[in-house]
């Protein structure tokens, strides 16, 4: 239901409006897409930092 109200939201003209002002383009998705998408970010960010070896001071 929040996911509904969201989608809702970001479709709103003055919403698209005001983020299309700062340069952004909102996109909505399901619960699910959004779990792959954070699944796939951090699974190639992940191996990003690795192969860097970058390391926490």
């Amino acid at each position: 239901r929040l996911n509904a109200e969201v989608v809702k939201v970001l479709n709103a003209a003055d919403v698209r409006e005001r983020f299309a002002s700062l340069g952004v383009e909102p996109i909505s998705s399901t619960p699910e897409e959004m779990e792959a998408y954070v699944k796939a970010e951090l699974a190639r960010w992940s191996k990003v930092v690795k192969d860097s070896g970058a390391r926490v001071d």
